[in-house]
């Protein structure tokens, strides 16, 4: 992905309430358990924006096994590949559980991508 002058385009918003039964379940129930967060990359992305607005720590992960990035409650992350040439590939999925689950989750996670 060179800098081809073309303009950026704003993919979908993929986000999941912090009270939705499956990732609480994963939490809370089977640790190491991920949950999907939204659909797969249908684009090479280049920017990507984390949003942990929950009241737990998160972990992220794009194979659904392995801890990749840790999240504070109610913190994001902004992660801009263009200014090394570098991209995430087309089919990336990733997924989102609790290190630990509050006594009464709140809040919400969501992913934003940018692709040219």
């Amino acid at each position: 992905m060179s800098n081809s002058g073309n303009s950026i385009k704003d993919d979908a918003i993929r986000e999941i309430a912090s009270t939705n039964a499956s990732l609480v379940a994963a939490g809370a129930g089977m640790p190491g358990t991920y949950v999907k967060l939204g659909g797969v990359f249908l684009r090479d992305s280049f920017k990507q924006w984390f949003t942990n607005n929950t009241n737990g720590d998160m972990y992220w992960s794009t194979d659904g096994v392995t801890d990749m990035k840790k999240m504070p409650a109610n913190s994001g992350r902004a992660s801009d590949d263009k200014t090394d040439d570098m991209f995430r590939k087309q089919g990336t999925q990733w997924w989102v559980r609790y290190d630990l689950v509050p006594a009464s989750p709140a809040g919400w996670a969501a992913l934003e991508v940018e692709w040219v």
